[in-house]
């Protein structure tokens, strides 16, 4: 699946679905129930690279935060305002991501939707694992600067404006999950991710995403023929990428 796109931009990792399921098919990896420290980052990674299916859910999330934007809670609690933000002296170090708790309120109220999980578990699912009864919600893609350009460009090309792509604040969840999950409603925009300060630091330093909803990108595979991917400029970008 995606073998248009995985030959063009000479990936060189798997395309992540997002599949939510009811229970955990063997062998998906995933947190012990009750966990309360695990980030996502290190499954999403085992799902690209390693081509291993991997999940989190209700109760085995491993990280509050991801419970929030994964929709398994509606809700962070009321120190988050501060969290994300200057903090509380002599209580709670903040992130600094925010200039002031109000921002923190006004981007909860207005900028940053919230979107109940379907079912017990969100499964990171390398598409070549996906199976007949699967309904993948979004794919998204590990990739590198050069991959990124011919995705923002391709995520462009049968549209009429230059919008086809958004790239908005939020955590490494929001990015890969939830953002794209925003967008299957809406626009359908393919969204760049993976630039959460926070979860830097567990990945390899030249890798962003790009996630988009699971037909968008259906359709981005189906404009390969004929597009730029098939063209002189892009030929020699993907000279660079063969020999990197």
């Amino acid at each position: 699946m995606f073998e248009k796109l995985r030959d063009a931009l000479c990936l060189k990792s798997e395309p992540v679905a997002v599949v939510w399921a009811e229970a955990l098919e063997e062998r998906t990896v995933t947190y012990k129930k009750g966990a309360e420290h695990g980030c996502v980052i290190p499954l999403v990674k085992m799902a690209a690279f390693e081509g291993r299916a991997a999940a989190v859910g209700r109760d085995c999330v491993g990280c509050r935060g991801a419970a929030y934007h994964l929709g398994f809670i509606d809700e962070l609690g009321p120190q988050f305002r501060h969290f994300l933000s200057t903090g509380i002296p002599g209580q709670l170090e903040g992130e600094g991501y925010k200039k002031t708790p109000e921002l923190v309120d006004a981007l909860m109220q207005s900028g940053l939707k919230h979107l109940a999980a379907p079912k017990d578990y969100c499964v990171f699912k390398p598409v070549s694992l996906l199976s007949p009864g699967d309904e993948p919600e979004v794919v998204f893609f590990l990739v590198n600067p050069d991959q990124l350009s011919g995705l923002v460009v391709l995520a462009n090309y049968d549209l009429p404006g230059n919008d086809g792509v958004a790239a908005l604040f939020g955590s490494g969840c929001d990015s890969l999950v939830l953002f794209p999950r925003l967008e299957k409603m809406g626009r359908r925009r393919g969204i760049i991710g993976l630039t959460d300060v926070t979860v830097r630091k567990m990945l390899p330093p030249e890798i962003l995403s790009f996630a988009l909803p699971f037909d968008r990108a259906l359709e981005l595979e189906a404009n390969v023929p004929g597009s730029f991917l098939e063209r002189k400029v892009w030929q020699g970008i993907r000279e660079r990428l063969i020999n990197s």
